[in-house]
């Protein structure tokens, strides 16, 4: 039996849901902040730039993975609303804010330092952990600076390289560096943490800083040493001597752990404790000729000895949430989809994507609760933003009409009054 359907044309759009994330825009003065920060780099015609990052921000959380899926805003009735002024220019219009944010590397960095410093006062944090990788974002075509690098993904390709640092506390980027793509990791990464540390640094009592073994450096370390307040955790890479010294520990089980664990210093090196992990090869495994015994090994080393050597590996496979974060910047929030031919462009569109992702991160700490609070970007636009919504007017008044989300009406009545109270 066929349903019969009717068409009717009601100016609705279907992310009404949205009208939460642009409620916490505005509470969190979002606008003042951007021209603070970015100042007036340019005269304001019909759009002021704040808003053409908002709108493409609200492109981005509504499952848009192109510049030009701005454009698909213009037949919304409600989006260009509540993220701009009523209107959505063209996208390139939009490309020339972006080639201008994308010259200014200090204040991108100083918008989510801001960002950040907000959301820490707000939840009274004292203690934060910063995890910092990169990434390969492939390409395809021939962008400017696209280059062939280290792309596990992809080997082979163009791509470029993305470094960023996120508090694991509140799963939102402190710092983001778009670099071309046959530069390695480890390349400035002193110079990309140090101005992290020198921010938040005295308004911490304690950070701790996990790297892997692409950014172990003996000079890297002495400068986080510099810091009092800072421990870090790196991954060492393997080298003869480091084996030596590995092989001849003697390790110990805790809790019954079918891991092994040791700690032991270097001569010569005060103050840096080195830990190591053993567990055994499975039986089937076949030995290379040069292996010397039947065990995997890993080792991290800390400026922090008053650790147990089971915890602190213990908490720096907590790293492990970072990549899952990367994935789900690429994957849902349009990282390395968002590209464009000039590299300024390019470098801005990476930056609202880490932006994106840092605003949803303070949405979620300040408003969810309970099993919201777990759910990521994906999950929330089917639970919260999917929401048919549009204008009405009454005595004068402009008024938004929501449909009742899949959350629930009460939720959404409880959610937005946590906005509000910002």
């Amino acid at each position: 039996m066929k349903t019969r359907y009717k068409i009717i044309e009601r100016k609705a759009t279907p992310y009404g849901g949205l009208y939460t994330i642009s409620e916490f825009i505005h509470q969190i003065k979002f606008p003042a902040l951007f021209h603070s920060v970015f100042g007036k780099y340019r005269k304001v015609r019909e759009y002021h730039p704040w808003e053409n990052i908002s709108l493409v921000i609200a492109t981005i959380l509504s499952g848009g993975e192109r510049l030009y899926d701005v454009e698909r805003l213009a037949s919304d009735p409600v989006l260009p609303d509540l993220f701009g002024n009523g209107s959505v220019p063209e996208d390139t219009t939009i490309r020339d804010d972006l080639k201008h944010i994308g010259k200014m590397d200090d204040q991108r960095r100083e918008m989510l330092f801001s960002l950040n410093e907000q959301l820490f006062s707000r939840l009274h944090l004292k203690q934060i952990t910063i995890d910092v990788d990169g990434t390969a974002l492939s390409v395809d075509g021939h962008q400017e600076n696209a280059e062939k690098g280290y792309c596990p993904e992809d080997p082979g390709s163009r791509c470029f390289q993305s470094l960023s640092a996120v508090c694991d506390e509140t799963e939102t980027v402190l710092a983001e560096e778009t670099r071309p793509g046959n530069t390695h990791c480890s390349n400035g990464a002193t110079d990309f943490i140090k101005p992290i540390l020198d921010r938040f640094s005295p308004q911490m009592t304690s950070i701790t800083v996990r790297l892997d073994k692409g950014f172990y450096s003996e000079d890297r370390l002495s400068e986080l040493e510099d810091y009092p307040n800072v421990i870090y955790e790196a991954a060492v890479p393997q080298h003869e001597l480091l084996r030596n010294l590995v092989l001849s520990q003697s390790y110990k089980s805790y809790h019954g752990s079918e891991r092994e664990y040791a700690m032991f210093t270097r001569i010569g090196e005060p103050g840096r404790y080195y830990y190591a992990e053993r567990t055994r090869k499975p039986p089937q495994t076949q030995l290379d000729l040069l292996d010397k015994d039947a065990y995997y090994y890993r080792v991290v080393v800390s400026n922090d000895g008053h650790r147990q050597p089971h915890t602190l590996f213990r908490d720096y496979n907590g790293r492990g949430r970072d990549e899952k974060q990367i994935e789900e910047l690429k994957n849902q929030y349009a990282l390395g989809k968002m590209v464009s031919g000039d590299f300024d462009v390019t470098k801005a569109l990476c930056w609202v994507c880490h932006l994106a992702y840092t605003l949803l991160g303070m949405f979620r700490q300040i408003a969810l609760r309970r099993d919201l609070a777990k759910y990521r970007l994906r999950r929330l636009r089917y639970l919260l933003f999917t929401t048919v919504a549009y204008w009405t007017r009454h005595a004068g008044q402009r008024i938004l009409n929501l449909c009742s989300p899949l959350i629930g009406e009460m939720r959404l009545k409880f959610l937005l009054r946590r906005v509000w109270a910002y």
